[in-house]
């Protein structure tokens, strides 16, 4: 019994621990779980795609055919439903959080590092090299796209590495063709920050013909056993800029919805997709992005974000807000949409189309803040969206319950 007494006591206080590091390691698989649900939620819902169509590739859908029930176990209540909540909000505008990342940060792309390997073994020597672009692409030839590489060894510091060749490529239909040379150095000059630090800056200016997918693709040496490796880092190039952002915009209220008026330069006529993001100005979440898909014409032209009510009003937030991240393209696509109306001749052309370009230029962005005037909630309105095409979409997957 007194041997019992003696260690029942330190059983009991191992039982309790096993009970406490199970409780946070379900617990912390719990939340992990539920921030990926949340996350899923928060991408359905700032698509500007309909999640139960099979256009929207990480919806429900699935690879079935628009209006089928899709083949992954969800039912035509679930579809409807799930429809029904993402239709709250018009497709050209949607919610927002921090948690959309390509939206909150869209002039940005992140790699991943790349994880070295013994060519003999095929498996990991312990170093790691980053090849980052500053900016996803370069706009224009006002600016330079910079990209710097470093390469670290197991224990994370950074080794000395040297550039033993380097190319720029444009990336067109799975060919590679030669483009203008980069510059690259270490020694604090042409967009390296510090010098001799082992973080080399690429520096790069497109000529007027290298638009569309550009590589950079460099041969090193790494580390104090002299591996060596090739590296390829990829952005985006328009050097001609169609549009642009003058900095000019006004806002105000339209059917229960804040509108925000911006002016766009247009040096191109045509088809243009453009998106803004609007934040809360106290705290600075992000609330919303709209969009504008339009025909503009040369010159000086004045187009409307318009950013739904009921968002605002289910945000329970009041002005000022803060508009921002003015950015877009011109539609660059070699066929004409009132073909797809002219029946066997419209057809016609659509199959000869062809094209040796990108399909899209950017437009120059507009990334400081434009504040609005203050509004209470309140004036904004709180019905959902309403259309003939969100009412077709309805009937269409009531008719499959």
């Amino acid at each position: 019994m007194d041997l019992f007494r003696r260690y029942g006591v330190y059983l009991a206080v191992v039982l309790l621990l096993i009970v406490a590091v199970l409780f946070f390691v379900f617990k912390e698989g719990s939340d992990s779980d539920s921030e990926k649900r949340q996350k899923s939620k928060q991408e359905m819902m700032s698509s500007n795609s309909d999640p139960t169509s099979s256009d929207y590739a990480g919806g429900p859908g699935g690879d079935s055919g628009y209006g089928e029930v899709p083949n992954d176990g969800a039912t035509a209540k679930y579809v409807l439903d799930q429809y029904l909540e993402w239709a709250e909000y018009p497709p050209y505008s949607r919610p927002m959080s921090i948690l959309n990342h390509d939206l909150a940060f869209p002039f940005i792309v992140e790699n991943s590092p790349d994880y070295q390997l013994d060519p003999k073994t095929k498996e990991g020597n312990g170093y790691v090299c980053l090849f980052q672009p500053k900016t996803w692409a370069v706009i224009g030839n006002r600016d330079l796209m910079y990209v710097t590489l470093e390469c670290r060894d197991k224990a994370r510091n950074r080794v000395k590495i040297s550039i033993d060749s380097h190319q720029v490529f444009r990336e067109w239909e799975g060919q590679r063709y030669g483009v203008v040379s980069a510059s690259v150095n270490d020694n604090g000059t042409d967009g390296d920050q510090t010098r001799g630090d082992n973080i080399f800056t690429f520096s790069w200016k497109p000529a007027k013909a290298d638009w569309g997918q550009m590589s950079l693709v460099a041969d090193i040496t790494y580390g104090p056993e002299g591996h060596k490796t090739t590296v390829t880092s990829s952005f985006f190039s328009s050097p001609n800029i169609p549009a642009e952002f003058n900095g000019v915009f006004s806002d105000g209220l339209q059917d229960g919805s804040l509108v925000i008026r911006a002016v766009v330069n247009v040096y191109r006529k045509g088809k243009y997709h453009l998106e803004a993001n609007l934040k809360d100005e106290k705290n600075g979440e992000y609330i919303a992005y709209a969009i504008y898909d339009g025909d503009l014409k040369a010159g000086s032209n004045e187009v409307e974000f318009i950013f739904f009510g009921k968002i605002l009003r289910d945000k329970d937030l009041d002005g000022p807000f803060l508009a921002t991240s003015f950015r877009g393209h011109r539609v660059n696509l070699p066929i004409d949409p009132d073909w797809y109306n002219q029946g066997e001749e419209g057809l016609r052309k659509l199959q000869a189309a062809k094209t040796t370009e990108p399909d899209r230029e950017l437009v120059y962005p507009y990334k400081d803040e434009y504040k609005t005037k203050f509004y209470q909630v309140e004036t904004f309105s709180k019905a959902a969206y309403d259309s003939q095409d969100k009412q077709d979409r309805i009937r269409q997957l009531k008719s499959l319950q």
